[in-house]
């Protein structure tokens, strides 16, 4: 072994030219250079297949000038040549590699390689299918685990992920199907064309979700459309690769995977088509569906009410029946779905007595806590079981389908994939495919293997799911049902009862903060509050005392056969009603002067303005030790930020003359900022609120007036709770008269606690108590029950 001191910088590794299956060779344009002190670099002109030598070879420093069978460069000695001539015989017991590049250059130097932008083209040709193919099962895989936590959570991130992958999805599936048309009679590709069938698969998408947002719902025409043409082009591309041989050893699973991902699409497309027309107004088959609600929905309420008095008359009232409660869910799926889309079905009721004797049940519970925590335990489940019929395949193939048929449509999607993998597993035994073609056989296994899975695993969601004990849908809740109580175990450890179904969290909006918020932001900031990158509304969770209050007056109000005319809540109107009973109650309350707090008249939008403020100026005013008046003072913050939220961020009843008086309260806001006394330094919210309480601007000096008037009651408590329960009253108007697009929308981003109050007064019969009693001729005025 001699010193290679010739060549500074040569590294052990050499590339070099070998044929398929045959010996290597080197010729003479493939010679080493010597390219300075970094090290060599190898030239070679277009090339097939490449080996490399991961081995070091020994050099012989040579000046003989003989036995040279090839034409060297005139830098090129003798000794190397001779080297040269008997490396073909060391290549057997070198360690290689195999790369697939058809033109390549490859620097080594300083340990560094650089691949040419040709050779990288040619890999992603030879991999571009299988990376594609690759990419729609992952998304797949995404979409069949992630939209069930968006149900529970309020999430950015998992909303942008979500409608990224969503799109993506298809995208993907198609362009995958229409690249597969362009390697029909390519030899290299005959595998590729059994993952046809797939793309379709992945076109009809996961159990857990059919539609991103209620939007997508209504596109279901054009899903129908593209369902047409893609089963089309998935045929052209089986026809035309039915004369290669390798393809028709694959026909039967691909005939079976063609009807499971066919199967799949359409159940897609039903769905999207379903809850597409349950939101379109004034569509035909809504007109027909209206025209045929109420004999359905009647035995529905009857049925209903009487279950949920029959559990509540149940012997175990110091706990909660789980399962008890998912049957009443179940009895009043219609009714909460008919409620939900503006069909107001408890109007045409007149079965007062039905309902009165389930709420009497509800009042007379030995422990007044459960009545809040199976109230909304009950809306958690109803309103869940509604996001499944809107945003998933499996809530409306058990809603129209039951769960006997269903489970056979599953079944044979299930059997179909199960058999293909089991037929692709027999050819591959028995050696039907080539050693060069082992990758895309792993990718065929991974496909299979995975729509094996994802099957399992949307059966296995739908059992634990609540869809399977709902009254007249399912075996399973039939009496005597053999394994009924351990399929329930099983549905309780996926869904236990303290597991929420939503987020439990209410949006705050101060518009004062945002004013200030707005005058302290430079010019960066307000860029990103003009995009929507900085926003003023955060999220708190609903705390356990506003649950129960807000139950509690309405349970105490709404479902009260009361006296004065005012108890007689209409819901169209807000003319503040329970504000004024609760100011009756007492003697400071009953000196008010009502007319100067705006609790009727105008419209709900100028209210919603007016007690902002003053809710604003009260809390600013005074400072509450007591424990009750705290309570009651934060809750009554809290109810005022997120009213102002549904008004001014959502627009909920914000029509013309609410974004007109939107606009006054502003620009009295902006004037008070720029009142000498807040020049410099950083701003107060204190300090602006005081300013507004003196009077200043056209609308705050109404809002003041109002204030002042309040703060004459000296009980802080009484004072606070009075305030609590105008923005109570203010929410449950806004619960009655939000759109029903609304409510629809907010189940896919975690839910609104607008519409958990929206079916709070549905299952206390809020407000159609009153009308059914009248209708039977059964209200009794001057008395309360």
């Amino acid at each position: 072994m001699v010193s290679r001191s010739w060549m500074p910088g040569w590294r052990p590794w050499w590339w070099f030219h070998g044929a398929h299956g045959q010996s290597p060779w080197l010729g003479a344009t493939q010679l080493p250079r010597p390219c300075g002190r970094g090290g060599c670099r190898l030239y070679h002109p277009p090339l097939s297949g490449y080996r490399l030598l991961d081995s070091q070879i020994s050099l012989k420093k040579t000046t003989e000038d003989k036995d040279v069978p090839y034409h060297l460069p005139p830098t090129t000695s003798v000794w190397c040549a001779r080297q040269l001539q008997g490396i073909r015989t060391n290549f057997a017991n070198l360690k290689i590699y195999k790369l697939r590049l058809s033109k390549v250059f490859i620097g080594i130097r300083n340990n560094t390689s650089i691949i040419s932008l040709p050779g990288a083209q040619q890999l992603w040709n030879q991999w571009e299918i299988q990376c594609l193919v690759l990419a729609s099962f992952s998304l797949q895989v995404f979409l069949l685990f992630s939209p069930g936590v968006r149900k529970r959570r309020r999430s950015t991130v998992l909303s942008l992920l979500l409608w990224v992958a969503s799109l993506l999805a298809d995208y993907v599936a198609t362009f995958t199907l229409g690249r597969l048309a362009l390697h029909l009679n390519d030899p290299r590709h005959q595998l590729l064309l059994f993952w046809t069938p797939f793309l379709l698969l992945h076109l009809g998408g996961q159990e857990t979700i059919t539609a991103f947002s209620k939007e997508d719902s209504l596109l279901w025409k054009r899903h129908l459309l593209s369902l047409g043409s893609q089963v089309l082009l998935a045929v052209y591309i089986v026809t035309k690769s039915w004369h290669v041989v390798s393809t028709k050893q694959l026909m039967a699973p691909m005939v079976l995977m063609f009807i499971a991902g066919t199967i799949k699409y359409a159940e897609r497309i039903w769905a999207l088509m379903v809850a597409g027309i349950s939101i379109t107004p004034g569509s035909s088959s809504m007109s027909d569906y209206v025209l045929n609600v109420e004999s359905s929905v009647l035995d529905d309420a009857e049925s209903y009410f009487q279950r949920l008095h029959d559990l509540l008359s149940s012997e175990s009232q110091d706990k909660i029946d789980y399962e008890g409660l998912v049957e009443v869910a179940g009895k009043g799926m219609r009714i909460w779905l008919n409620f939900l889309t503006d069909m107001a079905p408890f109007l045409m009721w007149n079965k007062g007595d039905t309902i009165d004797r389930a709420i009497r049940k509800l009042r007379g519970l030995r422990k007044p806590e459960l009545r809040h925590q199976i109230a909304y335990k009950l809306a958690e489940i109803q309103l869940s079981l509604v996001y499944d019929f809107m945003y998933t395949k499996y809530g409306v193939l058990q809603y129209h389908l039951n769960l006997v048929y269903s489970g056979i449509e599953r079944l044979v999607t299930f059997g179909a994939t199960s058999a293909a993998l089991v037929l692709f597993l027999k050819a591959d035994l028995d050696g039907q495919f080539a050693y060069d073609v082992r990758a895309d056989v792993k990718v065929s296994y991974v496909l299979l293997a995975g729509a094996v899975a994802l099957d399992l695993t949307s059966i296995f969601m739908v059992i634990s799911s609540y869809w399977p004990y709902l009254p007249g849908r399912s075996p399973f809740v039939k009496i005597g049902f053999p394994g009924k109580r351990a399929m329930f175990n099983l549905t309780k450890l996926v869904h236990p009862l303290g597991k929420g179904l939503w987020s439990g969290q209410m949006a705050q909006y101060n518009l004062i903060s945002e004013c200030i918020n707005e005058k302290q932001a430079n010019l960066f900031v307000w860029v990103l509050r003009k995009v929507g990158l900085v926003s003023d509304v955060k999220h708190i969770k609903v705390s356990p005392d506003l649950k129960e209050f807000l139950f509690g007056k309405l349970l105490d109000i709404g479902a009260t056969k009361h006296v004065h005319h005012y108890w007689k809540w209409d819901c169209s109107t807000f003319r503040g009603q329970w504000a004024r009973s609760t100011l009756e109650e007492t003697a400071e309350g009953r000196s008010i002067d009502q007319s100067i707090l705006n609790l009727e008249g105008g419209t709900i939008a100028s209210a919603v303005l007016m007690w902002h403020m003053i809710t604003e100026m009260c809390f600013y005013n005074t400072t509450d030790d007591h424990c009750s008046s705290t309570l009651h003072r934060d809750m009554s913050r809290q109810l005022s930020n997120y009213v102002m939220y549904l008004v001014g961020k959502c627009g909920v009843k914000n029509g013309s003359d609410g974004r007109f008086e939107y606009g006054k309260l502003r620009r009295d806001v902006s004037k008070a900022l720029a009142h000498k006394r807040f020049s410099g330094g950083r701003l107060e919210q204190k300090k602006v609120i005081l300013y507004a309480y003196e009077g200043r601007g056209v609308f705050t000096s109404r809002a003041s007036a109002a204030a002042k008037e309040l703060l004459k009651i000296t009980s802080s408590a009484e004072r606070w709770e009075f305030i609590a329960t105008v923005w109570t009253e203010m929410l449950c108007f806004l619960a009655q008269n939000c759109e029903a697009a609304f409510h629809i929308k907010n189940l896919s981003t975690g839910g609104e606690f607008v519409t958990h109050v929206r079916i709070l007064s549905i299952i206390l019969g809020i407000p159609f108590l009153r009308e059914a009693w009248q209708a039977q001729g059964q209200f009794v005025p001057n008395q309360i029950i």
